[in-house]
């Protein structure tokens, strides 16, 4: 670099942050003599408000005073709110003010003009950008991978330009570290500098580090709906959570995090995301497993993570999970409501401390007076208005007599206290009905609630006799305790096509992380319940290592079939292992793609192969790999849960207490420096299930991947 560009790149990056030091100042006068003046402002505001209702023209008079200084309150919390949003930016910017810059030949005769790209935008007091938002429309051409002739897009207007310079920077605060004029691409010292670093508790934005192929991702507001085949490290993640930044400032003056939802693969995950998009200046939005989402609208009993994750990890399953997973039961159960047309046993009555309440003939009478010509579903929500009507002129004709008024009169003050608030007056006790329907409303309330939640029909005899109708065989509950997430799906399924259409928050866009995982009824009631949404949906097929699983052409055929267009991509390049990792794992893909995958780091250290007889010899290989390691961390990664407690129970506290160990159920999409992988022998690691585990636990390591075996190694290794 000549001397007197990188002192021009010096002083204007020492103009940016000083300039951004004096908002700052100035955002923190402002702020405190706001909180402080305003406080008292306020309370002189509120003390000249004449507070007087004696006449209706006092009235109109407070109240025009009260709305007015309401008014002025408002504008005063605005006001704070802007002033300390834009200080958490210009804090942010200081960090780092900016990464790229792109020099631009808007073709019309005029000078070049250069723009600095950043992690959010920021304009001197005349109003000029001085760093432009990374998902500004100029920025797209930071990350377009293409000098010389290009465009942009402003409102759906494009903008033919020439690219004449593009420079990265490494740059903290005001230090200009180094710049680079290049490409994004797999020599880009930028990049190779920012994958080189260590693995973190949470993930981090890749803002001044999307690639091409994501950034073309990130910025599609053409297809509704996406799919995104990315081979392992391929920054699927990283691309979902821009993704997600990047639409929330394109639609900012519409949409918000609370129109959004993630559906993410565990808890771990969830934790290890939660950073990226308030480190970009954005709120978090609604961050869920599925197994969380089916709890939210599942009244009954659900398995935990744990149980779960057992489940879907065992080598096979049973006849009847294999249906309750098709899209062929699903679709036979949303048009399975003529089978209940005539059918008493659906119903129930509801019971009160072993008494019933309301009986299950007077709720097959009121099913009987619907309209036999309507859908079920229609049917059972007019019998539930007439349920709703009866259960309330009972209690209206119940309160109304004397054994419940007596009962009321009878009431001890500590119990009219608690059940009305007050004690009974002279005048209430003349006028009794009001606090005897309240008293009743409190006693029933388990009929009321039940009335609501639809307590009064057989979910299970719904579930069974549509089972049975499609396979001739009755369905056998994989538990007593708890149900599990198959049956849960098929349930909310028949409630939200037969029943009553499930209350979900009307989601504008659903982000789904380890698509492949899901099955096609899980990913049918997905469509069912968010119609208008649009979803971004990124997976690995090489990563379906669960026993629940679903091609990803069966997903693009389910949005055909409703009329929804599904646009593809993949992603083939691997960012996060060295390249003999990438190799080692690339070679046990089992789609055909994916034998292209292209590694980006440095070659770095082969895996490496450790033999052992007994759980010493284990224990100590795992002392050995730390004795070389030295202070770095190592990560054991075991196919299972109870391979994980066994491999606990086999070292030695001192050992134990320097390693993470997972199964691999709790680590997908994690990355770890170092990954010890347990137990790759002959007649453990052997099907093709097997090698789609050994791909997806070999690409978490980052930097070494050790590969341990008790006396043979799998013959996967050796194809």
């Amino acid at each position: 670099m000549s001397q007197p560009e990188y002192q021009l790149e010096v002083n204007y990056l020492e103009d940016v942050y000083n300039q951004l030091l004096a908002r700052k100042e100035q955002l923190e006068q402002l702020l405190a003599t706001v909180r402080t003046e305003g406080i008292s402002d306020l309370q002189k505001m509120m003390g000249d408000v004449r507070i007087n209702f004696s006449n209706i023209t006092d009235n109109l008079d407070t109240f025009a005073a009260l709305e007015m200084k309401n008014r002025e309150i408002d504008q005063l919390n605005i006001k704070l709110k802007s002033a300390e949003e834009f200080l958490t930016k210009v804090d942010r910017l200081l960090a780092a003010p900016y990464f790229g810059k792109i020099t631009v030949d808007f073709l019309d005769d005029e000078p070049e003009e250069p723009f600095y790209i950043g992690i959010n935008g920021f304009a001197n007091d005349a109003g000029d950008y001085l760093v432009y938002d990374w998902r500004s429309p100029i920025a797209e051409l930071f990350y377009n991978n293409e000098m010389g002739s290009s465009f942009y897009t402003v409102n759906k207007n494009r903008i033919d330009v020439a690219i004449t310079q593009r420079r990265q920077f490494i740059v903290e605060a005001n230090h200009l570290l180094n710049y680079f004029d290049t490409a994004i691409s797999i020599q880009d010292d930028v990049l190779l500098d920012a994958l080189g670093s260590n693995a973190t508790r949470h993930m981090r934005d890749i803002t001044s580090t999307i690639q091409k192929e994501q950034n073309v991702i990130i910025r599609d507001t053409t297809h509704p709906n996406i799919l995104v085949n990315g081979v392992a490290g391929s920054g699927k993640t990283s691309t979902i959570m821009q993704r997600i930044a990047y639409l929330l400032f394109q639609y900012r003056e519409y949409l918000t995090s609370d129109n959004l939802m993630i559906l993410s693969p565990n808890n771990k995950f969830i934790d290890y995301i939660a950073n990226v998009l308030p480190s970009l200046g954005e709120k978090n939005p609604l961050n869920l497993t599925l197994l969380q989402f089916v709890k939210q609208h599942f009244n009954l009993q659900l398995v935990d993570e744990a149980m779960h994750f057992e489940r879907v990890s065992a080598q096979s399953i049973t006849p009847e999970t294999q249906v309750l997973r098709e899209k062929d039961f699903v679709t036979f159960v949303t048009k399975s409501g003529h089978l209940f047309s005539q059918d008493e046993q659906m119903f129930q009555g509801l019971m009160r401390k072993n008494q019933e309440i309301i009986s299950k003939q007077h709720i097959w009478e009121l099913f009987q007076s619907t309209p036999k010509e309507s859908s079920l579903i229609d049917r059972l929500q007019a019998t539930k208005q007439l349920l709703r009507r009866s259960w309330e002129e009972r209690l209206t004709k119940q309160a109304r007599s004397n054994k419940v008024q007596d009962q009321v009169l009878s009431l001890s003050e500590e119990l009219q206290e608690k059940i009305f608030g007050s004690l009974l007056t002279e005048k209430a006790e003349k006028n009794v009905y009001p606090y005897a329907k309240k008293l009743l409303k409190r006693q029933y309330r388990a009929i009321t609630k039940g009335i609501e939640q639809n307590d009064w029909l057989d979910l299970d005899y719904l579930f069974q006799k549509i089972y049975t109708t499609y396979t001739g065989s009755a369905y056998e509950w994989s538990s007593d305790e708890a149900y599990n997430v198959d049956e849960a799906v098929v349930f909310l399924t028949l409630q939200h096509h037969l029943v009553e259409r499930l209350d979900v928050s009307a989601m504008r866009f659903i982000f789904i992380d380890e698509v492949q995982d899901y099955t096609p009824a899980q990913m049918s009631l997905l469509l069912d319940l968010f119609p208008n949404a649009k979803f971004t949906m990124v997976g690995d097929e090489n990563q379906s290592i669960f026993n629940a699983s679903i091609p990803f052409a069966a997903i693009e055929a389910d949005f055909a079939q409703r009329q929804r267009s599904c646009h593809p991509y993949n992603l083939l390049s691997s960012y996060r292992s060295t390249g003999a990792i990438t190799a080692f794992f690339g070679h046990l893909s089992t789609i055909d793609h994916s034998m292209s995958i292209v590694p980006i780091r440095e070659e770095g250290e082969k895996p490496s192969y450790l033999a052992y007889q007994t759980s010493e010899d284990f224990c100590r290989l795992v002392q050995d790999v730390l004795v070389t390691l030295q202070d770095e961390p190592l990560t054991i990664i075991t196919k299972d849960a109870s391979e994980a407690r066994r491999v606990k129970e086999w070292l030695v506290p001192d050992v134990l207490s320097r390693v993470k160990i997972y199964p691999i159920t709790l680590c997908k999409g994690l990355e770890f420096d170092n990954v010890f992988i347990y137990h790759v022998s002959k007649g453990h690691y052997m099907n093709q299930r097997d090698q789609k585990l050994l791909y997806t636990i070999a690409s978490r390591a980052m930097k070494r991947l050790f590969i341990s075996y008790e006396n043979q190694l799998s013959p996967l290794i050796n194809m």
